[in-house]
């Protein structure tokens, strides 16, 4: 039963200003929560004091409203304590809400003690923080004397009670990033469905395209989740598009300020909300919290000490004003991570009072100081512990790194500028920012910079550039390598150097391999572990597009033990990445798998998408070598993070493999488009030099598809970026000529094609190639009418399969399908079994040596040209494309005394007397060759200039 009030004591009129024991009424709906409303409820059960503590607009009076309305079967006393700013009224308002008068001659408190003494109540403290110290009075007041009651405060900061058990309240749930393309999967958030609601509220009929869902989960990420901002953000709808609504967002005080009448002023202005939270606090921490909003993102302790010191604010005084400010809920803590953020909303508003007070220079000059000492402390040890140490130091704080370096670039600080970024290079590129990282070193390089600091500016503007200009990036290296030549500096040279063969690697691997050997001796006199690493990674990969896989993965164990022998974790993983790249083209399956597992789980763990991409491409080539449906959608995860990470050059090549992946599985139709969709935009950005593996599978695909003419163009192309060299990667173009050879008809040819690709292909160690020309060379048999040595050869290269797991194709089982059937037919059943069974039986150097058995004895003419040995032939075409003897000799390996000899010794078989003669003569075998259909290794001069691409440029 109520007591009555009298009219003039203090009580009645609190209950004359609205303050009642019932909970409140709610408009609009209560969305989300389900877990924290769960664990309050369950912790009301088990304690006396639960409090709701949280920044301004997160929504605490609402959560403690539903769990009041759920909370069962004691009274629930509901008290406002907003409107209060007299301390000494506090108890008269949770009296005047249950409705009680105070007891003559008692203090306030001891009154409302004394009847609530007997009481099963629950009293729902809303908005205490500016009364805190009161709120936490009376708090023990009635734990201590009332058993029967328990508190629900909602608060910014908690009450410091024994006993008191605190429940976090911060933003709804948020969208989940890039997976949210609809209403119905951005309405699966906390967040989305709480913006979605409320605007289809402020405008009926509300509907949304996949442009505006995108835009909707933009709000939410940046305004933290906090409910009140979505709330005032929505009602924006009835004006404004949900794209206008995030192109605004940079005037938040003017979007997100009143937008009804309903509620406390506090409530209906996310700016009032945070002033109000701001007046409580004490000059210093007003001025800290200011200072802090120059942070981009999360901030350490170490480095709020340095921006937020100076004038009024001691160093040593940080951490207690950092800590309140915590305790407060304007600053989010992370103890597990030692870091610190402020929501977005309220770093605005602080970053708009730092600059009314003029301090924001000061503040960022402070910023930049800190980091710039960051950069000098990582500087040193950057090489050797990676991103186990310097690397997640500057990791955590990117944005702050990138915020630095924005302002040294405002204010014409270019040399500390260039300082940090000579630090943080090697990160930047490692998460794929290197559009970002070449702009900025580029606009440092406009300036006059110190020559270390050039020197570091153009090495990263250089490695950056690779795959987007490889002209510029090639430029650049050049510059670094001869600003070290002129002031003498060994290891700016070796760096120049291996950036060189860098920019090289994809259009003119040869002369990569040229300058690596210059590069890598040097480096390694000079004992950079990083330079070593690096250029032994190049030498990898160029090898690979050389198709001399055993080599390649020779120099990327080399590399992974110069790394792990250094301690650099980023140089370990970048080994890995290449040496699984190597080993599949070796035929060590399961050796790539592992190597790409580790990697791309480490790439996936740490942000570094050029990892999870080189990992995930060797994850599919494994899953489609082995006959795993799962292989298109591997490599389609990783084209998907090359996108995302802006690598377009590693996104094109991810569709080849998926695309090579769709054709193995089956999906011929749809993997030949990609893959030929996939060449194009790897033409276009001139780096397809090195994939004559790609030229050869468009071959077949052209011969698949009946267009025997784009086929020989396809294989021109191809003949012609092998150089006409007697070395492995010349395999791929036989084995591309050998099938066009037979789908002509001329299958003495293929067969001749096959056996040279053989030969050349085992060479290299590309146990892949191995296999499928040692099956070539056996369908080449049995249209010879030679089933016996075919089926020999098919029991052998069955042999290598098994041992490696190498699964056939859809395609090369369809053309298989007849072979074995006419090599069966041919042999009867029993004979043909019993010959596979001995081909099963050769190792691998037994079979090849089968296969070719009887080739190269047969006899040369004695003048003309088919009296040329094949190094011979190889001289005389280049020369035919006008190269100088040392050209020559660059392109085949070979010195120039011995391209002297070569060509002495055909100018006698010719009967020619001058380099010129030479020269008619080889493009009249060109022509001829062209004419005929021909795939000798010769190539007239334009396509010479095509193969040489941007390196001729250079050279000239």
């Amino acid at each position: 039963m109520k007591v009555p009030l009298c009219r003039e004591c203090p009580c009645w009129k609190l209950a004359a200003m609205g303050l009642r024991g019932e909970l409140p009424g709610q408009i609009t709906s209560f969305i989300g929560r389900a877990s924290t409303l769960e664990l309050t409820r369950q912790l009301l059960a088990e304690h006396r004091l639960v409090s709701l503590i949280g920044p301004g607009g997160c929504g605490k009076t609402r959560l403690a409203i539903e769990v009041a309305r759920r909370t069962g079967p004691c009274t629930v006393c509901f008290v406002d304590l907003s409107g209060l700013s007299d301390p000494g009224l506090v108890p008269g308002a949770v009296a005047s809400a249950l409705g009680l008068a105070e007891i003559p001659g008692k203090e306030p408190l001891a009154s409302l003690a004394d009847q609530l003494l007997d009481r099963e109540l629950l009293v729902l403290l809303d908005n205490c923080e500016h009364l805190v110290g009161t709120c936490a009075d009376l708090a023990d007041v009635l734990l201590r004397h009332c058993p029967g009651v328990r508190l629900l405060p909602t608060s910014r900061e908690r009450l410091g009670l024994p006993g008191e058990t605190v429940v976090t309240v911060g933003g709804l749930e948020l969208p989940k990033g890039s997976g949210v393309v609809s209403v119905r999967s951005l309405e699966r958030s906390e967040a989305g469905r709480l913006f979605v609601e409320r605007a289809r509220a402020a405008r009926p009929g509300l509907s949304l395209d996949e442009d505006d869902v995108r835009a909707v989960v933009a709000i939410c990420e940046r305004l933290d989740g906090i409910p009140l901002a979505l709330e005032l953000a929505a009602a924006r709808v009835s004006m404004l598009s949900v794209g206008a609504i995030v192109e605004r967002l940079s005037d938040w005080s003017g979007l997100l300020g009143r937008t009804g009448r309903t509620g406390p002023p506090r409530q209906q202005s996310l700016l009032a909300s945070i002033e109000w939270s701001c007046n409580l606090l004490s000059h210093k921490e007003r001025l800290l919290l200011y200072r802090l909003s120059i942070f981009a993102s999360g901030f350490g302790l170490g480095a709020a000490e340095v921006v937020g010191s100076g004038g009024e604010v001691r160093s040593d005084e940080v951490f207690e004003l950092l800590a309140s400010l915590v305790e407060k809920s304007l600053v989010e803590a992370s103890p597990e991570a030692e870091r610190f953020r402020l929501h977005e909303t309220v770093r605005a508003y602080a970053a708009a009072r730092l600059e009314a007070q003029g301090a924001t220079a000061a503040a960022r000059d402070r910023h930049l100081g800190y980091f710039i000492g960051l950069a000098k402390a990582v500087a040193p040890t950057f090489w050797i512990s990676g991103p186990a140490g310097s690397w997640r130091t500057l990791q955590a704080d990117l944005d702050n790194v990138r915020a630095a370096l924005d302002w040294a670039a405002e204010s014409k600080q270019i040399d500390p500028g260039s300082e940090i970024m000579g630090a943080a290079g090697e990160l930047f590129y490692a998460r794929c920012l290197r559009t970002e990282a070449a702009r900025r070193c580029q606009e440092m390089l406009a300036a006059d910079l110190a020559p270390g600091r050039q020197a570091a500016a153009l090495a990263w503007a250089s490695l950056c550039s690779e795959n987007l200009d490889p002209a510029t990036s090639l430029q650049l290296a050049e510059e670094l390598t001869a600003q070290g030549r002129s002031l003498g500096d060994l290891t700016m040279v070796a760096r120049g150097l291996v950036n060189e063969a860098y920019a090289y690697s994809l259009g003119n691997p040869r002369r990569a391999v040229t300058l690596l050997d210059k590069a890598l001796p040097l480096a390694r006199s000079l004992r950079q572990d990083d330079l070593i690493v690096h250029g032994l990674v190049c030498q990898c990969v160029t090898y690979k597009w050389f198709a001399r896989p055993r080599e390649a993965v020779a120099f990327a164990e080399e590399a992974l033990q110069v790394a792990e022998r250094a301690g650099w974790e980023w140089g370990v993983m970048r080994a890995r990445a290449a040496l699984a790249l190597a080993a599949v083209w070796a035929g060590q399956l399961q050796r790539a798998l592992q190597e790409a597992e580790i990697v791309t789980s480490y790439g996936e763990e740490r942000s570094y998408p050029l990892l999870a991409v080189l990992g995930g491409i060797v994850l599919s080539e494994v899953a489609y070598h082995q006959g795993d449906q799962g292989a298109a959608a591997a490599a389609e995860r990783a084209r998907v993070t090359a996108l995302a990470s802006g690598d377009l050059f590693n996104a094109a090549s991810t569709e080849v493999v998926k695309g090579r992946a769709l054709i193995s599985l089956g999906q011929v139709h749809e993997g030949d488009e990609l893959v030929e969709r996939a060449y194009t935009k790897l033409e276009a950005f001139g780096l397809a030099q090195a994939h004559v593996d790609v030229l050869a599978d468009l071959v077949e695909i052209a011969l698949r598809q009946g267009d025997k003419a784009v086929a020989r163009r396809h294989l021109a192309a191809c003949n012609s970026r092998t150089s006409g060299a007697d070395e492995p990667l010349v395999s791929l173009a036989r084995r591309a000529g050998a099938r066009l050879a037979r789908a002509d008809g001329e299958f003495s040819r293929a067969n001749t094609l096959a056996c040279d690709g053989l030969r050349l292909a085992y060479g290299g160690g590309g146990l892949l190639h191995v296999i499928d020309l040692l099956e070539l060379v056996a369908i080449g048999l049995v249209d010879l009418g030679r089933p016996t040595e075919a089926a020999r050869l098919l029991g052998a290269a069955e042999s290598q399969r098994d041992l490696i797991g190498y699964v056939r194709s859809v395609p090369a089982r369809d053309e298989m399908a007849p072979v074995i059937a006419g090599a069966q037919e041919a042999l009867g059943q029993d004979d043909f079994d019993l010959t596979v069974a001995e081909g099963r039986a050769l190792a691998l150097g037994e079979a090849i040596g089968y296969a070719l058995r009887g080739r190269g004895n047969r006899t040369r003419a004695s003048s003309g040209w088919d009296s040329l040995t094949p190094s011979e032939r190889r001289v005389a075409s280049l020369v035919g494309q006008h190269l100088s003897n040392a050209e020559i000799a660059e392109r085949l390996f070979i010195s120039i005394p011995t391209v002297k000899s070569h060509l002495s010794r055909t100018f006698a078989k010719l009967g020619v007397a001058n380099r010129g003669q030479l020269a008619g003569v080889a493009h009249q075998r060109a022509a001829r060759a062209e004419d005929h259909g021909s795939f000798s290794v010769t190539m007239r001069a334009p396509l010479a200039a095509s193969a040489r691409g941007f390196r001729g440029r250079k050279e000239r």
